[in-house]
C-alpha cells in the first residue's frame, strides 16, 4: 500500500499515532476517521536507493477525516473484523 499512496510512516510514528488515538483528549469522539494532514495525495515513486519518495506520509496535525464508500461497507467490516479476530486469537 505504501506504494500505492506514498503514506508510509515509520514503526515508530504508526506506535506514536496509535497512543494519541487512545490517549490525547482531541480523539475522545466514537467512530471517527482520524488522520494526520502528512498524508499523501499524489502516487509515490521508488528512488534508486530503494525508498519511497514523492509524496510522504508522515508527519502533520490529526484532524477529522470522511470515511470512504468501502469503510463504511458493513458486510466488508464484518468480513474485517472476522478476519482480524481470528488473526490475533479472539473467540466470541
Amino acid at each position: 500500500m505504501k506504494y500505492v499512496t506514498g503514506g508510509y510512516v515509520s514503526e515508530k510514528e504508526a506506535g506514536e499515532r496509535l497512543a494519541q488515538v487512545i490517549m490525547d483528549p482531541i480523539c475522545d469522539k466514537s467512530g471517527v476517521y482520524w488522520s494526520w494532514n502528512g498524508g499523501a495525495k499524489t502516487v509515490g515513486r521508488w528512488s534508486p536507493d530503494g525508498k519511497p519518495r514523492g509524496a510522504g506520509g508522515s508527519g502533520g496535525e490529526i484532524f477529522e477525516n470522511e470515511q470512504s464508500d468501502a469503510v463504511r461497507d458493513l458486510p466488508t467490516a464484518k468480513k474485517m473484523w472476522e478476519y482480524s479476530s481470528k488473526l490475533v486469537g479472539i473467540t466470541s
